[in-house]
């Protein structure tokens, strides 16, 4: 019954033949396309399938690992009667839980016949959260808030995007007509802009400006890399990214303060422009809610394990790499995108940047700038940290066709000469 929700693939898209408006200016006709409907319909069916899915699964892991564990982390038990007491949580939470959210996209694509990587991209939403809420429960990281009680560690688990609480009261914040009016103009702007640089990036094939290679080469000199504009087009295509991410995230948040009636977090808070520093662009403006679950799922256990700080910045970053790894072997397997490790390479190169910050950036020159430069020219130095090597993060999602996925989503403006 529920495949009948998928039998249009949204392969090809068709909005042309019936734009909602056309206007001819100078030798160009420009048309006024509507997003396709089919496709939220589609994203409402497989947001109902992850929440209850994911509930069941929070449920299971609240009963038998954070019930286990008590309120204290691993590793405080001592001898024979710690390992008892572990064994069941560390069977079911590596050998039951985690191999299911990896396994569980990889079936539900199949099983609906999932073309559209933008629906795809929903679905390995579950691998990409839950894998990290489920080491951040063995390892005794889950916050305090969500382990008071099953149906607070339901709703945590189950919303893919996180819940909003107070560190002091430990609370969870309700929703407001404030916050959700705030909320909505968020998705207004974001919108706007994304309309906007997806008109003009789609015709240049996501590309502003033509360069030497193409962009999933190896092939890069250091002139090449450092060529204004390499740097451009790597820069619109993270803006672009980065307001898809919010675009998404957003939307899809509001259904969850509704539905629950607590705040969630802003998941994308202005990186390309606010960034100041390598750690404040990747801690407290990129993907708040991976960023939490990488903190919780696998900085501080391995922080804890190995009282090292570095280690624990590198093992982040390389499971960071991993799971984008594996996002786009199962994103593009029909696809003809090679697996060349180009998401570990990217996010271990940004962790050696933090590692670099750490040890220098307190140098009274790193000072001197981070208060006397204009912060604009701040952000532009931090981004351009990343922006030579930032092809290898989008690179297989512009050959894989996730953005042409996504357009389908988007009203757009497309524009072409008369004459053709």
């Amino acid at each position: 019954m529920i495949k009948l929700f998928f039998r249009d693939k949204l392969i090809r898209d068709t909005r042309l033949i019936k734009p909602l408006l056309t206007v001819s200016i100078g030798e160009n006709v420009c048309h006024l396309i509507p997003p396709y409907f089919t496709f939220y319909t589609q994203l409402l069916v497989l947001l109902a399938i992850y929440t209850v899915t994911s509930a069941i699964l929070g449920i299971l892991v609240y009963k038998i690992v954070l019930e286990s564990r008590g309120s204290s982390p691993r590793g405080t038990a001592t001898g024979d009667e710690d390992k008892d007491k572990n064994a069941w949580p560390s069977l079911f939470s590596f050998g039951v839980a985690l191999p299911f959210v990896i396994y569980e996209p990889i079936y539900a694509i199949h099983y609906f016949d999932i073309k559209h990587i933008g629906l795809r991209m929903v679905l390995l939403t579950m691998p990409i959260i839950n894998s990290l809420r489920i080491t951040e429960a063995f390892y005794g990281f889950t916050p305090h808030v969500f382990t008071r009680n099953m149906k607070f560690y339901a709703m945590y688990f189950s919303c893919p995007f996180g819940l909003t609480f107070d560190p002091v009261k430990q609370e969870l914040i309700q929703s407001s007509t404030t916050y959700l009016s705030r909320q909505l103009k968020v998705i207004l702007r974001d919108f706007v802009i994304i309309c906007v640089i997806m008109s003009i990036l789609a015709p240049r094939d996501w590309e502003l400006f033509q360069v030497s290679h193409d962009i999933n080469s190896w092939d890069y000199s250091l002139q090449d890399l450092l060529s204004w504009r390499h740097l451009v087009n790597n820069y619109m295509v993270a803006v672009m990214l980065s307001i898809s991410l919010s675009q998404s995230t957003t939307s899809i948040s509001l259904l969850y303060n509704v539905l629950y009636g607590y705040q969630t977090y802003q998941v994308v808070l202005n990186p390309m422009l606010r960034s100041k520093s390598p750690s404040d662009f990747w801690s407290r403006r990129w993907n708040m809610v991976v960023h939490k679950g990488l903190k919780n799922g696998a900085y501080k256990p391995v922080r804890k394990y190995t009282n090292s700080r570095v280690l624990a910045v590198l093992a982040t970053f390389v499971v960071s790499g991993i799971i984008h790894e594996y996002v786009n072997l199962v994103l593009f397997f029909d696809r003809d995108i090679q697996f060349e490790w180009k998401q570990i390479l990217f996010f271990s190169w940004n962790g050696m940047l933090i590692l670099l910050e750490y040890a220098i950036g307190g140098l009274p020159m790193f000072q001197w700038i981070s208060k006397n430069v204009p912060s604009f020219l701040v952000t532009a130095m931090v981004v351009s940290t990343a922006l030579p090597f930032a092809h290898f993060f989008t690179a297989d999602w512009i050959k894989g066709g996730y953005f042409d996925a996504v357009m389908i989503a988007e009203p757009l403006v497309m524009c072409s000469s008369s004459s053709l």
